[in-house]
């Protein structure tokens, strides 16, 4: 397989470990939000997390079968997966406002369930990571003074307890996003070409390997049809030692 190979295997395979955790995460948190609150208003954010979590698993799990099965039509699968997601973040991208929106909605969705006294742990997690990720804390924007501060990022002078309020901030956080949150957008865009790239190079690989070993059988069967082979002068295609023929291949043996 060469260098090459080896190098877009692990690239694959990285991809997948992190699209299939994050995958998890995303549908776990959904399933939970959907079963525990059926009847709040969570501005389809909770469908959306069902949904890109399952996509996220369903190209891992094609990605695995793809490049560590070496399944050539699996690959090409995955390949056409990291398009189609490849174009999702771009139309994310195209209406981000519309984004912005449903994200400071499921915000507020959130926001209201914990200072209602519900102590959800998922919840309590889940603003967790929007307030890091997005630096930010809850809807005043003061740490210590906002009802979910003990979710907020912990700041020890006087000053840096004053932050953006998370609605603010979510308001434009596809056009002047916080450094980590667009870094893991435009993160992720990269991965995704980079992991696209690799299957399509890994794809190509596999179909000339699959190429070679057809040529070498073909002529070693044309090659042998005009005299008596023998076992020990084609060790290579004999089942006894270690290789296994094809439905095809004893027929022709037989006849040769």
């Amino acid at each position: 397989m060469g260098v090459c190979g080896i190098l877009c295997k692990s690239v694959i395979l990285i991809f997948n470990i992190l699209y299939t955790v994050v995958g998890l995460a995303f549908l776990g948190v959904g399933v939970w939000l959907r079963a525990r609150y059926p009847d709040a208003s969570s501005g389809s954010g909770d469908y959306v997390l069902i949904a890109v979590g399952i996509v996220m698993l369903i190209t891992a799990i094609t990605g695995d079968i793809g490049g560590c099965g070496n399944k050539t039509s699996s690959l090409a699968t995955f390949c056409v997966l990291l398009a189609i997601l490849m174009a999702a973040q771009l139309a994310l991208y195209v209406q981000r406002q519309k984004v912005d929106d449903r994200l400071v909605e499921f915000y507020g969705f959130l926001y209201l369930i914990y200072i209602a006294g519900d102590v959800d742990p998922v919840v309590g997690g889940t603003l967790r990571v929007i307030h890091y990720t997005m630096d930010c804390c809850g809807a005043v924007g003061v740490v210590g003074l906002d009802p979910i501060s003990n979710t907020c990022p912990d700041q020890s002078g006087f000053m840096d307890r004053f932050m953006s309020p998370c609605p603010t901030v979510l308001a434009d956080v596809m056009g002047k996003g916080p450094p980590l949150a667009m870094g893991i957008f435009y993160g992720n865009a990269m991965l995704l070409l980079l992991c696209l790239l690799c299957s399509l190079a890994l794809h190509k690989i596999q179909k000339m390997a699959a190429s070679s070993r057809y040529t070498q059988l073909t002529q070693t069967v044309v090659s042998i049809s005009g005299s008596h082979a023998q076992p020990h002068l084609y060790p290579y295609l004999y089942p006894g030692d270690g290789v296994v023929l094809t439905s095809m291949e004893p027929e022709m043996l037989a006849e040769a």
